[in-house]
């Protein structure tokens, strides 16, 4: 499958919103109990100003996006989203795989947390080579070390 990662601009603001939106919708049902608007507009807001953000692109069409944060001996995944008509159909993993691929060669381990009841996401971390190195409610961190 082929994809691009094209870097987030203002001007995808919105479409990049209604994305969280939608991914995290039934997340947040599940582990809050309820959809919470302010703790959205917050998350949002805090995951655009950390920046580092590449929208993917199949076929021309958004359907993700992913957030890395380049650091001196790892990389960490801030976030990834599918849109929900896209998953399952190994998006994510393809760009998790290439991304792995391409910061095990500098050497560098990748890093990053999942949600409590995101059980999917955890899963595939794990296929992926990622192990828990702690754990705190409701994130679990994990890692992937650099190829030897």
């Amino acid at each position: 499958m082929a994809y691009q990662l094209i870097s987030a601009s203002i001007e995808d603001e919105a479409w990049l919103e209604r994305l969280r939106r939608d991914v995290y919708q039934e997340l947040f049902m599940a582990t809050f109990g309820s959809w919470d608007e302010a703790r959205h507009a917050r998350q949002f807001s805090e995951c655009l100003n950390r920046g580092g953000i590449s929208i993917i692109e199949v076929d021309g069409a958004r359907v993700g996006m992913i957030q890395l944060f380049d650091q001196p001996d790892a990389v960490e995944v801030g976030e990834i989203q599918i849109q929900p008509s896209h998953q399952s159909q190994g998006i994510g993993s393809r760009v998790l795989k290439d991304t792995i691929a391409r910061f095990h060669e500098q050497r560098k381990k990748l890093l990053l947390s999942v949600a409590l009841k995101n059980e999917r996401a955890y899963q595939l971390y794990q296929r992926l080579g990622f192990h828990e190195v702690a754990h705190n409610d409701p994130p679990t961190h994990m890692a992937g070390d650099p190829l030897s």
